[in-house]
């Protein structure tokens, strides 16, 4: 048994590191440390008890804590958000849980001491969805995350979150070629369009919506496209048209500047191209492509 404090702290860190921020009272007993010892922990906020037996990271977001007191793990949109991956906007507020199919014993996402019947918690949406692969701590995968995703979106924000998954400008994808596969051969025929469809190059919501809603028009579309040596768009359509969409955080200060002094680059160059805000393209989709085919109608 483990006694110096920093030794305790040490050992805990070092279990909820290998088991992705959540593990089970056996984990720790394993490693060395008592009951006594969690309850210390606990104490000293090392780390937080959201259900008997199950020890959390203080670190990991406040709807992880709920899940685990429902009794499942983070799942569906919560699950995907925490990849960083994009989420449809607007949502209704409740918790997205995955929980496994032989799970009995529910619980109240704020009251881990009041049992509920699957459907009473109104907070929480539950998805009882077979996992494709083991959980990581207190979220299920980014492939469990986007296939019920597609339970719960439109097929445009489901191919919008493939997008973010399979993007590597930040670093390695969330979601690697191995997992694309995967994922498309467990999702509904009504919806292996959005792997079929997904772009790795978007970088924002608006991008995939603009794109989409270009290809449904039968106009071609090629995203970040290098338009000089230093100068890229957002598409181009048909080789010529450039379109962009401005990203859902407000542009100011420096990012303006670079923009604009982009857009004159590109109108020296060719033709100027199409701006549109991210609501715009989210939001006023089809009246965002009937600008386009216009204008390219116009300019062909």
């Amino acid at each position: 048994m483990a006694t110096d404090r920093a030794v305790i702290i040490a050992l805990a860190q070092e279990v909820l590191r290998r088991n992705h921020g959540l593990a089970p009272l056996r984990r720790f007993v394993e490693a060395g440390l008592s009951g006594t010892d969690m309850g210390r922990l606990r104490h000293l906020g090392v780390v937080r008890r959201p259900r008997i037996g199950w020890y959390l990271d203080p670190s990991a977001p406040s709807g992880a804590e709920r899940a685990v007191r429902t009794g499942g793990l983070l799942g569906c949109f919560a699950a995907a958000e925490s990849y960083g991956l994009f989420i449809p906007e607007g949502l209704d507020g409740r918790l997205h849980v995955s929980v496994l199919p032989d799970v009995t014993r529910l619980r109240r996402s704020d009251d881990a001491t009041r049992h509920v019947h699957a459907g009473e918690d109104r907070a929480v949406r539950l998805h009882w969805e077979r996992r494709l692969q083991p959980a990581r701590g207190w979220r299920v995968s980014p492939v469990d995350a986007l296939l019920q995703m597609a339970h719960c979106t439109t097929t445009r924000w489901l191919t919008a979150a493939i997008d973010s998954a399979r993007n590597q400008a930040a670093g390695p994808p969330v979601l690697p070629s191995e997992g694309t596969v995967l994922l498309r051969s467990a999702l509904p025929a009504n919806r292996t369009a959005a792997v079929d469809r997904s772009d790795p190059l978007a970088e924002a919501v608006g991008e995939t919506f603009l794109r989409l809603e270009t290809q449904d028009r039968r106009l071609p579309w090629r995203s970040q496209a290098w338009l000089t040596q230093l100068y890229r768009t957002d598409g181009l359509v048909d080789e010529w048209l450039p379109v962009e969409s401005d990203g859902i955080k407000h542009h100011s200060g420096r990012a303006v500047i670079k923009d604009r002094e982009r857009d004159a680059v590109i109108a020296y160059f060719g033709t100027p191209p199409l701006r549109f805000t991210h609501h715009a393209a989210v939001h006023d989709t089809a009246y965002v492509g009937d600008v386009i085919e216009q204008v390219w109608r116009r300019g062909r």
